[in-house]
């Protein structure tokens, strides 16, 4: 899955979302220890997303192919946190505001589920991270692409790491989601 199919996704059936925060949001809910649940999952991810309302099994079908992607990023033999972003031939900007999104969607998601446990000081810094580059703005006065370019991927790995972080803060301690709806 790329960003193009999922933003597709959202614009067909979420269009308040965007493709980054979608993914950021599942990578939140599942680095959080959101498992979901056989038969039960398309309702939750329907109180998430949709206030309730059905999504359809067109999108559900495909959201299901959307969160198994999301997991395969959380699995020991493969433990890599993939961002949902555009491509590098994309401009910076559109990217760094991709990034943003992806960092809100995170924290969105991993707001949904109940904290059972105090996190350990790196994976709050992480959080606090995670909530600073939700706000990234790259304003492109400088001409100095390089620099920008070398900004954004020291960025970007940081995010990833910081996602990984939380990850295992909290994979000791099962986590069931809250009933809270966000669109």
């Amino acid at each position: 899955m790329n960003y193009l199919q999922i933003n597709e996704f959202c614009q067909k059936y979420l269009p308040d979302l965007t493709g980054s925060e979608l993914a950021g949001m599942l990578h939140g809910l599942v680095g959080h220890g959101f498992v979901p649940e056989a038969g039960r999952w398309p309702q939750q991810m329907s109180d998430f997303l949709a206030n309730g309302e059905a999504l359809g099994q067109q999108a559900e079908d495909e959201l299901e192919q959307i969160i198994a992607f999301t997991q395969k990023d959380y699995q020991p033999e493969s433990f890599t946190i993939e961002l949902i972003i555009p491509d590098d031939d994309s401009p910076i900007d559109h990217r760094a505001q991709a990034l943003g999104e992806w960092c809100q969607g995170y924290l969105t998601g991993y707001g949904l589920i109940k904290q059972e446990k105090e996190l350990d000081d790196a994976a709050q810094e992480a959080l606090r991270d995670m909530s600073e580059i939700a706000k990234i703005d790259f304003s492109i006065e400088d001409d100095n692409s390089e620099e920008l370019e070398s900004a954004f991927m020291t960025i970007s790995e940081h995010v990833k790491m910081s996602a990984q972080i939380i990850f295992q803060s909290n994979k000791a301690v099962p986590m069931a989601p809250q009933n809270k709806q966000i669109h």
